[in-house]
């Protein structure tokens, strides 16, 4: 458990009530443990782009207070404007985060695109807590269809405050006005009872909500006439108030709240002995007995100055254990904020000038953030970001208008605001009366206990043959001819798996019994634990507005970019000249072995194909003493390696292996092996940093696989590296336009005790005079950080 709220549980004053109440606890922590909340946000590059573009990201995972360590798998799908899949990936999860590309169609025609993310542990609640961002695609030449403008069509929903209004007692109702596309409008009215009298006047005063106060009279109608924005009149009902009840009033403040329990005069027994419980994130932060048999009022107050940011849940329970009153609040003490900074060292918005920036993290723990760099023109704010997500919109299932915004300052109105959203969104991540009765429906999808994983059978086969194979012989094959030997076991249903393997883009898996052939009357199936969505599933997608500004500076940008394909389709060259820095032997090799993830540079690289080693090595004996910290014991037998206190990752052409593993590998057999400084963010753990072994292939070792059958297996989708130019080289493609909008891209930046700042340089385009810089991430005790400006 996280230090900060281990304190806060300690110090906080209970009052206990009840065993009962006890056991209220128990039931919630066991709800919890079993069904810990996981959280996604996604970070973009861009908000807005065009067919043909890529669009980059990040994604974060949280759970609780902490970075979530529940799923090994991501999934992200895309559909169209009209709410069709187009397409699904699959990245792994390493440290709570993943990362990605994805290649906007060349001949996509709608104008936007929606992405939603999600793990298979979150498919157990409602998709509508999936991450959702609907991005706008621009094209050539695109102007605003002509279509009838529709009238507004504005909904209101009136809800009292903690779910009850009470007769002869105080009550709140919140209301929340919307039009038929789920946006926010503004509405205003007035308040009457049966005999037409004006009890109290109305207004939205932020995003179509607002509040009012009145005491309900017993056996009274009250209905609201209100106006809509083209001034047409509405008449709703209120809900009844309650002739029997309690209802729970909280008054507006920042530190401690102010609460006020109420009854009404005839209540039964089990209403005169209540309990007041608030939890978040399934922990208790504050329980009090109220004993409201000899008054119909009590006030208190909360001390939420001592509660961690966030959504607290706040339920009134009688003594038979039965929720009576429900009320959000949220909690905003910025204690979420990661001591993150970027500052600029040299900004030049010149024609290709280069820029020089530095993250500084000054704190000790490990951070992993994410960068983008746009034109400033062309990308606005973020209307939901990494702190918005995680303590606000990711809890709630309602449309949460500009959810940033509750964020963005400590004014009073701010809050004021944001309780509004409280007070007009109930919650529904999970109902009493299951956890109470200790009959929890069922867990239909378990947590990810692997990465990706082989799942094989073969079927019609006897059990004698079976038994003498013992085996099955898989030789997994990569478009760039990387291989990995794997021998599986078969059980005795003729069922075979192996566990976290890591590839990249779709295999090719050869395979067949060992020392036996496979009998032609048998089948082998052969496929990965990864969900697959449904393809004829339609989803609603809402009507995305582009700024104005932007959308001329993107057409612009198009027309531009399909002016130069044009000219140089046009063109004849006669005479190039090319000025290119010649590449290494190491750069060579690291182009030909390293992909993904593992591409790049790296605290040491071995070429042995170009400087094959003297001796008869073990991989870890010819390492032994070259890497300074990295701890090898026994190099030649029961070998353990570690670096800065934590055990080392081991990868085989870029799988995951045990250490024990390597001492199967021929030295001469190895190409090329890379070392990565900890932490490595690239992997399995990571803490200890990774050494990544690759065997021979191409011209420097041929095989074959002849005779044996296979199948194709999609892996992880493919990743790539973000293109930066470096100008203050010359090379031939520079002399064509940069049109670049997104500038520069970091989706793996990390810092951590011994290393808390990062410098990066990069290159302007050719036409943004702004640069728009935003920065998120979170550390590993779940701190976050959001950061933008426009530079320019």
């Amino acid at each position: 458990m996280n230090k900060q709220l281990l304190s806060i549980l300690i110090g906080c004053s209970f009052f206990l009530p009840v065993a009962k109440s006890q056991q209220i606890d128990s039931l919630l922590s066991r709800f919890y443990e079993q069904r810990p909340v996981e959280k996604i946000y996604v970070q973009f590059d861009n908000n807005q782009y065009s067919k043909g573009q890529t669009i980059w990201y990040k994604a974060y995972l949280m759970s609780g207070f902490e970075p979530s360590i529940i799923s090994k798998n991501f999934y992200l799908d895309w559909y169209n404007s009209e709410g069709t899949l187009i397409s699904s990936s699959v990245s792994p999860i390493i440290e709570g985060s993943a990362w990605g590309n994805f290649n906007l169609p060349v001949n996509y025609t709608g104008t936007s695109i929606q992405a939603i993310a999600y793990t298979t542990w979150m498919r157990n609640s409602d998709s509508a807590y999936f991450f959702k961002k609907q991005l706008g695609v621009v094209t050539a030449g695109q102007v605003s269809p002509k279509t009838k403008i529709a009238l507004p069509e504005t909904t209101i929903q009136f809800l009292p405050e903690s779910g009850n209004a009470i007769v002869d007692k105080n009550s709140v109702v919140a209301f929340k006005a919307v039009n038929q596309y789920g946006l926010p409008t503004n509405i205003k009215g007035t308040l009457k009872n049966s005999k037409g009298e004006t009890i109290t006047e109305f207004q939205s005063i932020h995003d179509g909500m607002g509040s009012f106060h009145y005491i309900p009279q017993f056996q009274e109608q009250y209905t609201a006439e209100w106006t809509d924005e083209i001034n047409q009149t509405h008449q709703t009902i209120l809900p009844a108030a309650l002739t029997s009840g309690i209802n729970l009033i909280i008054e507006p403040g920042k530190d401690s709240r102010v609460y006020h329990i109420q009854r009404t005069t005839d209540v039964p027994e089990a209403l005169k002995k209540i309990t007041i419980l608030t939890q978040m994130n399934g922990h208790t932060l504050y329980k009090a007995t109220v004993n409201l048999s000899n008054k119909e009022i009590v006030t208190s107050k909360l001390p939420i100055e001592n509660f961690l940011s966030g959504i607290l849940h706040i339920t009134i329970f009688d003594s038979n254990q039965e929720p009576i009153c429900e009320r959000l609040l949220l909690v905003n003490n910025n204690d979420y904020q990661l001591d993150a900074t970027l500052k600029f060292d040299t900004l030049n918005l010149n024609r290709r000038g280069k820029n020089v920036f530095e993250v500084n993290v000054n704190d000790s723990t490990i951070s992993n953030l994410s960068v983008s760099i746009t034109d400033g023109s062309m990308n606005g704010k973020n209307e939901n970001t990494i702190i918005s997500q995680f303590l606000l919109n990711g809890d709630l299932t309602g449309n949460i208008n500009d959810p940033a915004y509750y964020f963005s300052s400590a004014a009073d109105s701010v809050a004021q605001h944001a309780d509004l959203v409280m007070l007009t969104n109930g919650w529904s991540r999970f109902k009493w009366r299951p956890i109470l009765n200790g009959a929890l429906p069922p867990i239909n999808f378990q947590r990810d206990t692997a990465y990706l994983s082989i799942l094989g059978k073969i079927e019609g086969i006897s059990d004698a043959k079976i038994k003498k194979a013992s085996l099955m012989n898989l030789m997994l094959l990569s478009k760039d001819s990387s291989k990995a030997l794997f021998f599986l076991p078969i059980h005795a249903d003729g069922s075979f798996s192996e566990k976290n393997i890591v590839f990249f883009d779709t295999t090719k898996i050869f395979y067949s019994l060992n020392g036996t052939k496979i009998p032609m009357t048998s089948r082998v199936l052969i496929e990965n634990n990864f969900f697959q969505p449904n393809p004829n599933k339609i989803i609603k997608t809402a009507q995305i507005t582009l700024d104005t500004a932007a959308l001329g500076r993107y057409r612009w940008l198009i027309d531009e970019t399909n002016r130069i394909e044009l000219l140089k389709k046009q063109a004849t060259l006669k005479e190039v000249t090319v000025y290119a820095t010649r590449k290494s032997k190491m750069d060579f090799l690291d182009q030909k072995y390293a992909s993904g993830m593992f591409q790049g540079s790296a605290r040491a690289q071995f070429d042995l194909v170009n400087d094959p080693p003297r001796a008869s090595f073990t991989v870890l004996a010819f390492l032994q003493g070259q890497i300074a910290g990295l701890n090898i014991s026994n190099p030649y037998g029961e070998a353990s390696v570690s670096w800065r206190g934590s055990e080392t990752s081991f990868y085989l052409d870029e799988f995951h292996i045990q250490v024990d593993q390597l001492s199967s590998i021929n030295i001469n057999d190895v190409a090329y092996i890379k070392v990565f400084s900890p932490p490595f963010m690239g992997g399995f753990g990571g803490a200890g940093g990774a050494i990544v072994v690759y065997t021979k292939k191409g011209v420097d070792r041929t095989s074959t696989s002849r005779g044996m059958s296979y199948v194709y297996l999609p892996g992880y989708a493919p990743m790539r590296e973000f293109y930066s130019p470096n100008y203050a080289e010359q090379q031939q493609e520079f002399a064509t336009p940069d049109l670049r909008s997104t500038i520069f891209w970091g989706a793996r930046l990390v810092t951590y005790k011994n290393n808390q700042k990062i410098k990066i340089s990069f290159y302007n385009n050719d036409f943004s005079h702004s640069f728009r810089v935003i920065m998120e991430g979170m550390d590993s005790e779940g701190k976050l950080v959001h950061f933008s400006k426009l530079l320019q």
